[in-house]
């Protein structure tokens, strides 16, 4: 059986409670409502499939090592921060939930010397310049955000 468009955004807004033009600000008092849970539901090692999975192909991907200064683009709760850290990486980490922010520096506090957490907006050019520093980022990730 086929689905029109139609029929798959409905199921899309029942199961998720989103539709296809979510905006920004939407997005984000939501990430902002469920920080916690977020936080919570990922623990220190993230979840099962984010370990077994994504983990290991992104790592090989952009292949961290020591000399590294990363960026990481909507890092939630910041546990691959903390990962690329731990292979000596130093790392900014930035999300547009504030929230999530004060979580991720909570929960990744022994890594404050190689992980500069910031609040900035993937979607919004200027938030993005805020994040300029004295130094070039030699690689960017993105895992797991849309």
């Amino acid at each position: 059986m086929e689905y029109s468009k139609e029929d798959l955004m409905e199921a899309k807004k029942q199961i998720w409670g989103v539709g296809e033009n979510m905006g920004t600000e939407e997005s984000k008092k939501i990430w902002e409502e469920n920080a916690q849970f977020w936080d919570n539901a990922m623990g220190d090692e993230s979840n099962e499939f984010h370990r077994e999975v994504v983990r290991p192909k992104v790592t090989e991907l952009l292949s961290p090592n020591p000399a590294d200064y990363i960026l990481d683009i909507a890092c939630g709760n910041g546990n691959y921060s903390s990962y690329l850290a731990q292979r000596g990486a130093s790392v900014v980490a930035f999300d547009y939930s504030k929230k999530m922010i004060e979580l991720a520096k909570r929960r990744q506090s022994q890594y404050a010397k190689q992980i500069e957490f910031c609040v900035a907006d993937a979607t919004d050019r200027k938030s993005i310049l805020e994040l300029k520093r004295n130094r070039a980022f030699t690689k960017a990730v993105s895992n797991m955000a849309i």
